[in-house]
């Protein structure tokens, strides 16, 4: 289309020319979870603003496509370029929160193997691997907490009716 204009996938996506594929995936999936059509319904800017991160992310996120798209843009990316505009700043990576990496946190095969492990002995009674407190042991159960109690109750009651109905029908 020669009348289409082009944008900078650069620009849309706020990335840097040197940004990592990790970068340019991290910023797409940000812009597309604020600018999904599904969340503005009716609004049209966000359909378009959808279409041209879309856009944005088939050139970035395909190597061949990206070098191609450098190789005839230049300038693209960089902070003298039309579309990114003298006021953004390229995006720093954020520091790490801590000083630690993950791989540190690991062990290494020979400290696994110079940990120090627990053999069960014959007859010793194993670890619960829950943390439930015990069940409690059963207490005394008297009659009264049976069931025998209420099949009881029910029966003096009934019979208790049976007699006021009958006695009532006596006395008409």
């Amino acid at each position: 289309m020669p009348g289409r204009r082009t944008l900078d996938p650069y620009a849309v996506l706020g990335v840097a020319r040197d940004a990592t594929p990790l970068q340019v995936a991290r910023a797409h999936r940000r812009l597309a979870k604020r600018h999904h059509p599904d969340l503005h319904e009716g609004a049209v800017e966000a359909a378009e603003r959808m279409r041209h991160i879309n856009e944005a992310w088939s050139v970035l996120s395909n190597p061949v496509r990206r070098a191609d798209y450098d190789r005839d843009f230049p300038a693209a990316g960089t902070p003298t370029a039309g579309h990114w505009g003298a006021s953004r700043s390229p995006i720093q990576p954020a520091s790490p929160s801590s000083t630690r990496t993950w791989a540190t946190w690991r062990a290494t095969a020979a400290e696994t193997r110079a940990a120090p492990r627990t053999v069960r002995q014959p007859g010793e009674v194993p670890i619960p691997r829950t943390r439930r407190p015990p069940r409690p042991e059963p207490s005394d159960v008297t009659f009264r907490d049976s069931g025998w109690a209420a099949v009881l109750a029910a029966v003096v009651i009934i019979t208790l009716l049976l007699g006021a109905i009958v006695v009532g029908r006596l006395t008409l």
